[in-house]
């Protein structure tokens, strides 16, 4: 499997907000970073930001889904003091990182996010911007 290189969005010093495709591409490489991906916001992608130890993530809703499966992780990591939030799968490509930071609407934010002033209606990037600052 071909590894993903990221695309860093900003920096300072060692913050970063990084762009993927895929959430299954962070790994320790990524610890700190605000990731924005194209991947869907359901449990299991809760689970790679976990384990890469991201402190902050933005996706895609991929439509909500049944019972919320689409930003079940944003839950999840509120559960973990991570900020969370999910852009409207009508505003960007799923599977697209660069769609998801240019073009997203948010849709759904955890409530560790929302403390930090991200809310639905909000541009991804801006809300990328609100995680950075506050790390």
């Amino acid at each position: 499997m071909v590894k993903e290189v990221h695309k860093v969005a900003r920096q300072s010093g060692e913050r970063r907000i990084i762009i993927a495709n895929s959430a299954t591409s962070l790994d320790e490489g990524n610890r700190n970073d605000i990731a924005v991906f194209g991947s869907h916001c359901g449990e299991n992608v809760a689970g790679y930001v976990l384990k890469a130890g991201a402190r902050g993530m933005i996706g895609n809703d991929a439509g909500i889904g049944l019972e919320g499966a689409g930003i079940a992780g944003l839950k999840v990591l509120e559960e973990h003091g991570i900020p969370a939030a999910a852009v409207a799968a009508m505003s960007a490509e799923i599977g697209v990182g660069q769609s998801t930071y240019e073009e997203g609407v948010i849709s759904a934010v955890n409530k560790v996010a929302e403390k930090l002033g991200v809310s639905v209606g909000m541009s991804a990037k801006e809300a990328a911007d609100r995680m950075f600052e506050s790390m």
